[in-house]
């Protein structure tokens, strides 16, 4: 979804969907799943998803990026902070 509302339906000239497709294919997603969710992705009414880096801290200070797709970046960030402060 991300990839395409980023770069357009097609592959060819969407490098990020295209990797996408290549992933599916190589967990043996079937080919009209993928095309069904290129075509659901471009509807109107689809959520609109960003991409979001979260930086912080584990145990004995090794650093951690977090990478996030949300429609949402207040409850998300709500949500990962209470990890890192249980975890780290």
């Amino acid at each position: 979804v991300i990839a395409v509302k980023a770069g357009g339906p097609d592959p060819d000239s969407n490098p990020a969907l295209r990797r996408a497709i290549q992933n599916g294919r190589g967990v043996n997603m079937p080919k009209d799943l993928i095309e069904r969710a290129i075509k659901r992705s471009m509807g109107k009414d689809s959520t609109n998803y960003d991409e979001v880096l979260y930086e912080g801290y584990a145990p004995h200070g090794v650093a951690v990026l977090v990478e996030t797709a949300t429609d949402n970046t207040t409850r998300t960030v709500g949500n990962v902070r209470p990890i890192f402060n249980k975890n780290g």
